[in-house]
């Protein structure tokens, strides 16, 4: 089920002119999963079990910020 999506800024302070998205899903047995996309492409795919929604959320916002790449 989806949850939650975080879009980056069209003027990004990453300098790289790219666009990014993530998507955060609760799954049937508990765990989240966090999808990462970059100018349309997955780039990553993540299963988490043991983090809770705020961690997940957190690992989002960042992923859009271009805090973590």
């Amino acid at each position: 089920m989806l949850l939650h999506e975080f879009y980056s800024d069209e003027d990004c302070s990453r300098g790289d002119g790219s666009y990014r998205k993530a998507s955060i899903f609760k799954e049937p047995d508990g765990s989240y999963t966090i999808v990462k996309i970059q100018d349309a492409a997955i780039i990553e795919e993540l299963n988490l079990a043991g983090h809770s929604e705020q961690y997940m959320e957190n690992m989002a916002e960042d992923w859009v910020m271009g805090v973590k790449r």
